[in-house]
């Protein structure tokens, strides 16, 4: 194939429109990334607070008293 002024222009064409595509799609995953960021719901407490298996601020995470936590025998 013989290289012309029509393919090249083509081609130029081509990585411009390649090129502003993937900036459009860069900036509106930025922007959904920050607005799925602030949908997010603010931390209710630490991890010293709260039980991380059932949310319940009357223990901790290890304690035996917890409702989801596995007994003794199950552990490994």
């Amino acid at each position: 194939m013989r290289l012309t002024r029509r393919h090249l222009l083509t081609a130029a064409g081509t990585a411009t429109a390649f090129l502003a595509t993937e900036r459009v799609i860069r900036a509106g995953t930025a922007a959904l990334g920050s607005a799925l960021g602030g949908m997010r719901p603010a931390a209710q407490g630490t991890s010293t607070d709260r039980c991380a298996l059932c949310g319940s601020p009357d223990h901790a995470m290890l304690d035996p008293r917890c409702p989801r936590s596995r007994p003794a025998t199950m552990r490994a």
